[in-house]
């Protein structure tokens, strides 16, 4: 059985709340260096220190992302992919009868899609034996999951 995906944000949003809602009556003295606030409620600033939190964390490690996909452009071991193409409506066709389309002459069929890269992200690929787990020369047994 599959759990539904908006069960986990549901469960840290409930989370979130009950931490809320029981520290409701809390407040703190927030010592900033050049300030001081007096009387701030807790879980704002827990909320505050959070977000800050990711915003840091988030902006050093797109810094060290970018240094290590230079690195491996330089050493040839990053393949770009090309840009994914914007999404293009269906082409309707007349209302005509097949028949009477291929007599006209202004008729034309429609152009042969291009093979994209994202075209069979959808589709689960088959397990091959390459798959298979492969034991270390040193393991007699491969490990149990």
């Amino acid at each position: 059985m599959k759990m539904p995906g908006w069960l986990p944000i549901a469960g840290v949003a409930l989370a979130g709340a009950l931490v809320t809602w029981l520290n409701r009556g809390e407040r703190v003295v927030l010592h900033a260096g050049v300030a001081t606030f007096y009387r701030a409620p807790l879980t704002l600033v827990l909320f505050v220190a959070f977000v800050a939190g990711m915003l840091t964390m988030m902006m050093l490690s797109l810094r060290q992302d970018m240094r290590m996909r230079q690195e491996l452009r330089a050493r040839g071991l990053l393949d770009d992919l090309p840009a994914r193409p914007a999404a293009v409506p269906p082409r309707r066709e007349p209302l005509a009868p097949a028949a009477s389309r291929a007599d006209d002459a202004t008729w034309a069929a429609p152009p042969p899609v291009a093979h994209s890269p994202w075209a069979d992200m959808d589709t689960p690929r088959r397990a091959t034996d390459e798959d298979a787990t492969i034991p270390h020369p040193r393991e007699p047994d491969p490990p149990a999951y």
